[in-house]
């Protein structure tokens, strides 16, 4: 009777338990599964859901498609807004940092409506989960776009709790000063009691900071994770060239190299033209708030004598400027690796450019 030695079932019992942990790793190294902290803060603020399809069980169908009327009536909600404050403008009004505040308000508004669009948009076509299906991780970038996620969504909701700070002070404390934002209340139509308002107005504030401030940390991250894997190709082409004898690496290997650039290039591609809106507004709108703000603290500054509101436009600069240098930044690294030519010399002729 042949018989299994202790060593031989351990042996066997050791494979199928690192086979089995190496799947589960395969299995959470997804892009969903990564970008976990982050899309779920998103989804709170209607900008990401799943839209439900036939193949959902009965629970999963109702879950997705809560999230998607969810997402729909924020987005409304933005434009709307975006709308309204149109009218914060009156025949009478002066250029004095109050009408510079208007104008600030009003690119702000059209800013996050956009972005908030375009993110659901996004989910609406099913386009960013195409991308994120598609893309394979590696253990190591796992792990890197893991951290780079907590990273992300504790600086967003940090600026969601600052900005939310700074807009109880201002809406509640501040004797009305902010009551023109209830436009058109107060601004064309006289009201006597403005607390209504004023907390429909601060609800608000939550998901006009989350529009701002979450498409732009998730664009960057994407933009940082392709850098990432571009960067790790390029290493692994260094690798091949230092293993290989007298620089000489072999076709197979060249086309597994030049695959896995163009699957990157292509879901850069694929998120861009998705996304593309939401880039083209976040910066231009935020370099016109950017310049105006900067009027604001050149010429007007001797109006600024609570210590507040110098806080509070320091901060608005201090974010405008993070939004821009992240948008821009973002772009160029992304350009920078897809652009960049990956040259190697086969044979003192042959030279691979994987562009």
């Amino acid at each position: 009777m042949s018989r299994i030695s202790p060593t031989t079932t351990e042996g066997v019992g050791g494979a199928t338990m690192d086979g089995t942990m190496s799947l589960q790793r395969r299995r959470k190294n997804t892009m969903t599964d990564c970008l976990h902290p982050l899309l779920t803060s998103m989804r709170l603020f209607g900008l990401h859901f799943v839209r439900p399809s036939s193949e959902d069980g009965s629970k999963t169908w109702r879950c997705r498609a809560a999230w998607m009327f969810h997402a729909v009536f924020v987005v409304a909600l933005l434009w709307l807004n975006a709308v309204r404050f149109f009218s914060v403008f009156r025949s009478d009004d002066a250029f004095n940092m109050i009408l510079l505040n208007k104008i600030i308000a009003v690119l702000w508004s059209i800013q996050v409506a956009i972005s908030q669009t375009a993110f659901y948009a996004t989910c609406h076509l099913g386009t960013l989960q195409k991308v994120f299906a598609k893309m394979k991780l590696t253990d190591n970038c796992a792990y890197y776009l893991r951290r780079m996620v907590i990273i992300y969504t504790i600086a967003a909701w940090s600026v969601m709790a600052t900005g939310s700070a700074f807009w109880i002070y201002y809406i509640f404390f501040t004797d009305g000063s902010m009551d023109v934002m209830l436009t058109p209340l107060v601004t064309h139509v006289p009201v006597s009691n403005v607390l209504v308002g004023r907390i429909f107005l601060y609800f608000l504030s939550f998901y006009l900071l989350a529009a701002h401030t979450f498409p732009q940390a998730m664009t960057f991250l994407l933009a940082t994770l392709f850098a990432f894997q571009f960067k790790n190709v390029g290493d692994e082409l260094d690798r091949c060239l230092e293993e290989s004898e007298d620089g000489h690496i072999g076709d197979a290997e060249i086309e597994a190299i030049r695959q896995k650039h163009q699957e990157i290039a292509m879901s850069v591609s694929d998120i861009d033209d998705c996304l593309m809106f939401h880039n083209a507004s976040a910066f231009c709108c935020q370099l016109c708030c950017f310049i105006v703000l900067l009027y604001m603290l050149i010429f007007y500054n001797s109006a600024m004598d609570h210590p507040i509101l110098i806080l509070t436009n320091v901060w608005w600069m201090v974010l405008l400027t993070a939004g821009l240098v992240f948008t821009a930044t973002g772009g160029i690294k992304i350009n920078h690796y897809v652009s960049r030519p990956i040259d190697m010399h086969l044979t003192g002729t042959k030279r691979i450019s994987f562009v």
